[in-house]
This record gives structure tokens, C-alpha cells and sequence, in this order.
């Protein structure tokens, strides 16, 4: 019996952006997802009371993405539930121009097993970073990919690239590192969810030794320039840690205090890792709150954490599908 009755419980948390599936140059000949990193990376990640996660894409070796979800689901890996684009983050395209082809490549990688289309527009922002995909093509992908049921994610930074991603339907901005007001506005009226990413820019930004680190701590001023506009054009927002380019050590809930110093309510954070995360991977009916009938994913820390956020970052229990995971050995 675990007594719970000095602490606050909540659902578990979700973080819809992350790249747990990780290269491990080490361990090349391993291919078995429960012997790789990766398996490494999911459990810390369940531990740090994050149950469903999102990974956009990795460009590893060793087992892939499928595999990887697979094996969660199968219980032959202990880690967070696993939603997944099939994505190369390193080509960071799917090799071939026009809405003809673009159509095809979304067929092909949903019938590969992917759970999610993930896009990039220009990697940093600025007007001298070129776009990958035109509107017109944006909007064949988005089309083609709802047509098989499945959503689209665009990692979006500069202004003109997170436009396109908005004008062209997709399901989430990610990062939008700079989004103009009348695209904010757009996202509100078209239910396109924002995820933005401040805690792994101020992390690249915080790094020692960095020669570019006036440029990445201009990044997080825009970054945060663009959350606090977005919280008051009351567009949807998810949680999303870009965990994966931040160290494995870091714990992506340290994103709750940040959201909250930036104007958000510590209840609208909490919901960012639950109920919108939840709707945005349309999942709300089996995850994101405590209720009969969906998946017991439980999470208890001391205190409350609507008076203190930062208690996120300290979880005393966690549970998912009913299983309390082993909290010792971090």
C-alpha cells in the first residue's frame, strides 16, 4: 500500500516534443531496443513523471522509432508511452519538391507506422534562413497526411516559416521562436496548437564556452517575446521540452517554472502537460486527466504545486497503466 495521503496527485505528464530515440556511436552493433541509449533516455524521462511523449524524429542508430514504441507497448522496455514521427533530423526533408511527391512521401511514411508528419521550415530564425516547403506544399502535406488520419507538427522559427506552417493547417507550431500577431491571431481561430521550446534554448543559451551565445540569448528573448503574446491571444499551447538537445541529466519539468515567470497561470502549465497534450495527440478520452475509464497514469508530488511549479520537478510516485515505476535508481 502506498500512502499518498500527504501528497498531490496528478495525471501523468505528457511532453509532445522530444527526441528520445537517441544516436549511441558507442553501441553500434546493439539492436535491441531494451540494450540501446534510447532505453536509457524513456526511463529517466518516466521517472521524471512524463508517461506519453511525442518523439519528432531522431537520426540514430541502433533500433528504430517503430521499434522502440513497439517494445513500450508490448512491455519488453519500461518507458513513457510513445507517439512517433518517422523523421530524419538530420537531412531535416523528405528528399523530393511538389505537392505530387510530397503526397506520395506522407503515404509512404504512414504506411511505414508513423504516428505523426513532422516538418521543418528554416532551422534558425531570420530572414536569411531559407524555407524548405512553399504554402502550396504545406497545404498538399497537411491535406494528405488528415486524409490518412494522421497530424502534422512544422518545427517553425522564423517569422516567415512559422506563417507558411499556419497558413498551410498544420496541427503545431513547434518552437516559433518569432510568430507575428496576425499569425497568433490565425492559430487562435484555426485551433493550431503552439509548443513552444524555452527551456532548451535557454539551456543552448546558458552553455559555457559558446562563441554564438549572444545569438542564442537573442533566440530566448524572442522566444519569450513570442510565449507571452501567445498566452495573450489565448492561443492553445502544449508542453514541449525539445528534450534530447538539452543534457539526458536535465529534467524538462524546470520548463513549468519558466512558462509561470512568463506570465502563464501555474494551472494553465499544468494543463499544457495534460489535458492540451492530451487533445493535441488526440488522446484526451485515454490520458491527460484522472477519471474512470482512462489509463491509470498517476503522478504524486509534495505540496501543491498550483502555490509552487517547481514542485514538478521533484515527483515522489509515479505510475503508468496502473505499474508504480522504480524511483531509486536515477
Amino acid at each position: 500500500m502506498i500512502d499518498l495521503s500527504a501528497a498531490t496527485c496528478l495525471p501523468g505528464l505528457i511532453d509532445v516534443h522530444v527526441h528520445l530515440i537517441e544516436e549511441d556511436s558507442q553501441r553500434r552493433e546493439l539492436q535491441t531496443p531494451s540494450k540501446s541509449l534510447s532505453a536509457e533516455n524513456l526511463l529517466r524521462t518516466l521517472r521524471y513523471g512524463f508517461t506519453t511523449v511525442r518523439n519528432l524524429g531522431t537520426d540514430g542508430l541502433g533500433p528504430s522509432d517503430i521499434d522502440v514504441r513497439n517494445s513500450i507497448a508490448n512491455g519488453s522496455l519500461v518507458g513513457p508511452r510513445l507517439k512517433i514521427a518517422i523523421c530524419d533530423t538530420g537531412a531535416r526533408n523528405f528528399g523530393v519538391k511538389g505537392p505530387i511527391e510530397l503526397r506520395a512521401a506522407v503515404d509512404r511514411i504512414v504506411d511505414e507506422g508513423s504516428d505523426w508528419i513532422k516538418l521543418f521550415d528554416s532551422v534558425m530564425p531570420g530572414p536569411q534562413n531559407g524555407s524548405l516547403y512553399s504554402e502550396e506544399e504545406i497545404s498538399s502535406i497537411v491535406d494528405e497526411a488528415h486524409r490518412k488520419g494522421v497530424k502534422v507538427a512544422m518545427h517553425a522559427t522564423a517569422s516567415q516559416g512559422s506563417h507558411r506552417a499556419i497558413a498551410g493547417g498544420v496541427d503545431s507550431v513547434e518552437h516559433g521562436v518569432d510568430i507575428e500577431d496576425a499569425d497568433l491571431r490565425l492559430m487562435k481561430d484555426s485551433g493550431i496548437t503552439f509548443v513552444p521550446t524555452p527551456f532548451v534554448i535557454s539551456y543552448l543559451a546558458t552553455l559555457p564556452g559558446r562563441d554564438d551565445k549572444a545569438k542564442w540569448e537573442d533566440f530566448l528573448k524572442r522566444s519569450i517575446n513570442t510565449f507571452e503574446r501567445a498566452l495573450r491571444a489565448n492561443v492553445k499551447i502544449a508542453f514541449g521540452s525539445d528534450a534530447g538537445a538539452a543534457d539526458w541529466t536535465s529534467n524538462p519539468a524546470q520548463q513549468f517554472q519558466m512558462m509561470v515567470s512568463h506570465g502563464m497561470a501555474p494551472r494553465a502549465a499544468i494543463q499544457s502537460a495534460t489535458m492540451e497534450s492530451a487533445r493535441l495527440l488526440g488522446m484526451d478520452k485515454q490520458i491527460g486527466s484522472i477519471e474512470v475509464g482512462k489509463v491509470a497514469d498517476i503522478v504524486a508530488v509534495q505540496g501543491d504545486p498550483l502555490a509552487d511549479v517547481s514542485r514538478l520537478e521533484h515527483m515522489i510516485f509515479v505510475m503508468k497503466d496502473g505499474q508504480p515505476i522504480d524511483l531509486n535508481h536515477q
